[in-house]
């Protein structure tokens, strides 16, 4: 006859066993769960503080990308003054009165209506950032009017060139152009004077330039 005592017993160790085998087994899934997502999380703030760390970078560092942004929106623009809110944030409130005053010289005003759809094509840059200084080569092309009655007759597109020197204040927790110079000289020639590494972006010392005159495409 069956010792119903010995069948509870081993029941009841039987029930213990089972129990205690899901308890781990949750616990193993559970944690492997939870580990997961812990690397998931882990990465995603990861990824968002490098974000943050090179949108910071780009405000407060000069770069070729960031120059070359600035350029694209100064050269590009329906006729003079058109694209002035799309350039002031770039700019400290020095410079961008600097711009709005050339802007507003009598011969600026004279030809603006000759001198339409400029386009940024391209630009060399070369980056000093010990005295947050930009040298930067640009291509824009530009429609020439000869004849404001006769516009769709009269007019000519071609591609023209300008060199800059861009000199940059930190302002705030941002780096903003504070005063922008136009040169005769080509890139070319500043390599040749200062002997600058053909590099894009380099610390090298940029050439004082004594014939220069406020930029003006």
């Amino acid at each position: 006859m069956i010792d119903k005592t010995k069948v509870k017993i081993v029941a009841s160790l039987g029930a213990v066993a089972i129990t205690s085998f899901i308890a781990v087994m949750g616990y193993s899934v559970g944690h492997q769960s939870a580990t997961q997502m812990t690397q998931a999380t882990i990465r995603k703030e990861a990824k968002a503080l490098l974000q943050k760390q090179e949108k910071s970078d780009k405000q407060t560092k000069i770069s070729t990308d960031g120059v070359k942004e600035f350029l694209t929106q100064y050269y590009t623009k329906e006729k003079l003054s058109e694209n002035n809110e799309r350039i002031k944030p770039y700019l400290t409130d020095a410079a961008f009165s600097e711009e709005v005053a050339r802007q507003n010289e009598a011969l600026n005003q004279v030809y603006k209506d000759y001198m339409i759809d400029y386009r940024f094509e391209d630009a060399l840059i070369y980056i000093n950032q010990e005295n947050n200084q930009a040298i930067a080569q640009v291509s824009y092309r530009v429609t020439y009017i000869a004849d404001l009655e006769h516009k769709d007759e009269a007019k000519t597109t071609q591609t023209e060139t300008q060199t800059l020197l861009l000199s940059y204040a930190k302002v705030g927790d941002k780096l903003l152009v504070n005063h922008m110079k136009s040169w005769n000289k080509t890139l070319e020639e500043l390599e040749k004077d200062s002997e600058l590494s053909s590099n894009q972006e380099v610390n090298s010392a940029i050439p004082a330039i004594s014939s220069s005159t406020t930029v003006g495409p």
